[in-house]
Order: structure tokens, then C-alpha cells, then sequence
């Protein structure tokens, strides 16, 4: 069995029914909750709301760990929020919602050209009422979860093959990791490159696109709020 008895620095019994996940440049769209108590710690900064813990993490690659920590807390649902990166259709600054995460998170397999991965799903309850009530257009997608940038760009053949349309860091941990300890889990994400660019590490939004794309975080954070407010 595994040992999840670490915790997150903080009492489990302060953590609410839901959690949203996000990184730490994206804590501040979730204001609007109202004003939060707040926990500074080494990897994560906390900010327990009167209905909802955002925990917004410094390094992607702890986020399954922080999901795992939350087996013995109140949390019931996990909202994985953050950026993206595009493949095919699917546009700078477009709103996304995970319904399928292949894990290419080996950076070893994935430069030894594996091409088998596992895949791990949202809860289709909490996907299905979230969807049931928001307002915005967000489009369901598969994602694939990979710790390399480079790399990725060899898999556009299978990528296309197989009709991925978002690729990030931390959705399919989340979603195997909330599997585990018998939590709901779900994944939205912003666009904010796409595979076709010329340079990942250089990629130059016009003034247009960064419009648009701030004003996309910030309705997507809003849809979050409006949802978990509607469900108390």
C-alpha cells in the first residue's frame, strides 16, 4: 500500500472540497473568491478560501506529489489550471478541457521513441458538471503530458495520428495520482504556443494575441470560480 501520510505543511483539515491547482503566476486570477488565508511554502504558496484551496506550485514536477498529499484531507475534487501548448487546430489563447492524458513524462522513453503510453482520464462526473454549467466555449481535448519541449516536436506524426490538440506538464500525474487516492480530478488549460512554431524558447506574441490571451486566463479562472461557487 502506498504511504501517503506526508503533508503539505499545513493542518489537512483546512483544505476544502475542491482544490484548484495552478502555478504560481496564475494564483492572483482566483481573487475574485474573496481573501484568502495564506501558507508561503518552499515549493508552494496556499491560499485557503472560504470554499476552495488554490495551491499554486513552483515546479510542475511535484504537482503529482502535492495531489497524493491530499489523500487525507476534505478535498473531493481537483481542478488542474494552466497553460498549454497547441497541436493541430486548436489556436493561441483558445480554452481547453482534458478529456484523455497520455503520459510521455520519461524523458528517456520519449528520446528512445516509445510510442506506447499509458492514458488516464478526468472523473467524467466532475468534467460532465462543469461542462453542464459554464458559460464559456471550451473544447475537450487529448492531451499529452511531456517533460520535454524538444523532444515533442519528433511526435507530430503521432501526435496527429492520434488527434492530440494539447500538450503539457503535470495533467496526466494529475490525473493518475487523484486515481489513487480516490479523488475527482479534471484539467483545464490556455493556449499559449503551438507545436508549429519555428522555436519553442522563442516564441513572440503580437499585441493582439497577448490580448487576447489575457483576457482567456482570466475568463477561464472566472468559469473555475462561478463553478465551484455554484456547487457550494
Amino acid at each position: 500500500m502506498l504511504d501517503l501520510s506526508l503533508n503539505l505543511g499545513i493542518n489537512l483539515k483546512e483544505i476544502k472540497k475542491t482544490c484548484i491547482i495552478c502555478p504560481v503566476a496564475d494564483h492572483s486570477l482566483f481573487e475574485k473568491l474573496g481573501k484568502p488565508k495564506r501558507n508561503n511554502l518552499f515549493f508552494a504558496k496556499i491560499m485557503n478560501y472560504s470554499n476552495v484551496t488554490v495551491i499554486s506550485t513552483k515546479n510542475n514536477f511535484l504537482v503529482g506529489d502535492i495531489v497524493l498529499c491530499l489523500k487525507n484531507s476534505a478535498c473531493e475534487n481537483v481542478i488542474l489550471f494552466g497553460s498549454c501548448g497547441g497541436v493541430g487546430d486548436v489556436k493561441i489563447a483558445d480554452k481547453l478541457i482534458v478529456k484523455k492524458a497520455f503520459n510521455f513524462e520519461s524523458f528517456s522513453e520519449m528520446l528512445e521513441m516509445k510510442r506506447n503510453p499509458d492514458s488516464y482520464y478526468p472523473s467524467t462526473i466532475l468534467l460532465d458538471n462543469f461542462l453542464s454549467k459554464t458559460k464559456q466555449n471550451i473544447i475537450q481535448v487529448k492531451c499529452v503530458t511531456s517533460n520535454s519541449i524538444v523532444l515533442q516536436r519528433t511526435y507530430k506524426d503521432w501526435f496527429d495520428k492520434n488527434k492530440i490538440n494539447a500538450i503539457d506538464m503535470e495533467c496526466s500525474s494529475v490525473f493518475s495520482a487523484a486515481s489513487a487516492i480516490n479523488k475527482k480530478a479534471i484539467a483545464l488549460f490556455y493556449v499559449t504556443d503551438h507545436i508549429s512554431e519555428a522555436s519553442p524558447f522563442e516564441t513572440e506574441l503580437d499585441e493582439k494575441q497577448r490580448a487576447q490571451l489575457l483576457n482567456t486566463r482570466q475568463e477561464l479562472a472566472d468559469s473555475i470560480c462561478d463553478f465551484i461557487s455554484s456547487n457550494g
